[in-house]
């Protein structure tokens, strides 16, 4: 499987920046590497003045369709203190989590508090990672084709932040996807407020609508976004992302029953292809 990258252009004529996941052949599916490079371009875009707008693809037939199960476990390993016993501690576990996710440095941290306009143009799988791009975005452009979930939930539990879903389509609507194994297509999506629009041709659709916010001045953007960020801590979403890391962290050493589905067990055993076949056998798109 390729390692993958994530590549950032800029357009300084038209005030956008496009950043895109590369990684098509495994579905764009996330690593460590790989958020780094993602959280990377993010600061170096915040320090240029010039860029209003940050656009955000996956190359291929999908934006993300998740976080690479081969990477989940020696991220914990080679964080620091993660190689001391057979089991990486449980500071290594924490460490891992906040450096390349949810922390003030992660990924995540890095889009929710994007001084520019982030927009998704949101194709095929954003399950896990990918539903969480789709969640820290100010907006959203979905082909139809899109799916929206987070397969993993259903078998190592809910290790993500909540606040954000939350706040974004609303509690009862958050518990489909925490508990019944579901997928939901562009047009619940757009239903249920998670998308701003769906657009048979996204890319298109997600370029005019970077190129209309680009047109606002930029003291106009940056004084929006703050109250944006104002808002965000209104809502306790910064506490919450300190949660996810503790959370996150005590999950990924969790005990199963002999009957009960083990993840990381299947990686090891059968690869990751293997595992993720299994995990996303039941998947109900709606």
């Amino acid at each position: 499987m390729s390692e993958g990258t994530v590549e950032l252009s800029k357009d300084h004529e038209s005030h956008i920046a496009t950043v895109t996941i590369r990684r098509s052949p495994a579905g764009n599916l996330m690593t460590r590497a790989m958020a780094s490079q993602f959280a990377a371009h993010l600061a170096n875009v915040d320090e240029d003045d010039d860029v209003k707008v940050v656009l955000i693809r996956g190359e291929g037939d999908d934006l993300c369709a998740g976080w690479d199960p081969a990477d989940a476990w020696s991220q914990y390993v080679e964080a620091p203190g993660g190689a001391v016993r057979k089991h990486p501690s449980q500071r290594a576990r924490l460490i891992a989590l906040d450096d390349a996710w949810w922390g003030s440095s992660g990924l995540y941290q890095r889009l929710l508090h994007c001084r520019k306009v982030t927009i998704v143009e949101a194709r095929g799988r954003c399950w896990d990672t990918g539903l969480y791009l789709v969640l820290c975005a100010d907006l959203v452009v979905a082909g139809e084709d899109a799916t929206f979930g987070s397969p993993r939930w259903h078998n190592v539990g809910v290790d993500g932040d909540m606040s954000l879903l939350f706040a974004t389509v609303g509690l009862k609507r958050a518990k489909e996807l925490m508990y019944c194994n579901v997928a939901w297509s562009a047009p619940t999506a757009l239903d249920y407020g998670l998308v701003d629009r769906v657009d048979e041709a996204a890319p298109r659709g997600a370029s005019e609508l970077a190129a209309t916010c680009a047109s606002i001045m930029r003291d106009g953007i940056v004084t929006e976004k703050y109250a944006v960020f104002a808002s965000l801590e209104k809502l306790g979403i910064g506490l919450s992302f300190a949660a996810t890391t503790v959370v996150g962290a005590s999950l990924s050493n969790i005990h199963f029953q002999p009957d009960e589905f083990n993840f990381l067990r299947q990686v090891r055993g059968e690869g990751p292809e293997g595992a993720l076949g299994r995990s996303r056998k039941d998947l109900e798109i709606r």
